[in-house]
């Protein structure tokens, strides 16, 4: 008779550890959300211009040289150019708390069809000189470095920097390709 209720101790306090262990309900597990990228597009039309011709523009302005930011790894395919915008960013302090002196980078990537073009701007970053305090993709809420190396208000000034900077960068795209393609280059 001990053995039988030896027994079903053991079931009842097995069965109550199981009744009163947590468990998540299916499909309510929390999942890793994809995070809402900062990018910025704008499908501009031009007036029967050939997308050949928008596509020289764009190849134009990815090899034009601009003394406030470097266009580097420029590509281009049949209908697209692309190249990554390279800005140098300081801090503006005396004696800042982080010294986040590096590169705001973005990817660039203009679409060409004929009669409009597309321009996208995408991967916007921050890369300190001494990696130590960067502050990685601007949609992060706390910066790569953590918040105990650069500050609330400091990785807000670096986000409000890189969005001028593509600003910038969009002005810049939509001023260049409204140049005729011939205008570049020397004239023999």
């Amino acid at each position: 008779m001990n053995i039988f209720k030896f027994f079903l101790f053991l079931f009842l306090f097995g069965f109550s550890g199981h009744t009163f262990s947590q468990e998540t309900a299916a499909g309510t597990e929390p999942k890793g959300k994809p995070k809402k990228e900062t990018k910025y597009t704008e499908t501009i039309p031009t007036d029967s211009v050939s997308g050949s011709e928008l596509l020289k523009r764009a190849v134009n302005w990815v090899k034009l040289d601009v003394p406030k930011y470097d266009k580097l790894n420029g590509v281009t395919t049949s209908a697209k150019a692309e190249c990554v915008a390279s800005f140098s960013i300081v801090p503006k302090e005396l004696n800042p708390q982080c010294d986040h002196t590096g590169t705001i980078t973005m990817k660039v990537v203009i679409e060409c069809k004929d009669r409009k073009y597309r321009y996208t701007i995408s991967s916007i970053k921050h890369t300190s000189k001494s990696g130590k305090t960067s502050g990685g993709s601007i949609d992060n809420v706390v910066p790569d470095c953590g918040s105990m190396i650069m500050s609330d208000i400091q990785w807000k000034k670096i986000r409000g920097e890189a969005i001028k900077f593509a600003n910038f960068t969009i002005n810049d795209i939509k001023e260049a390709m409204m140049l005729d393609s011939k205008g570049y280059g020397d004239d023999w």
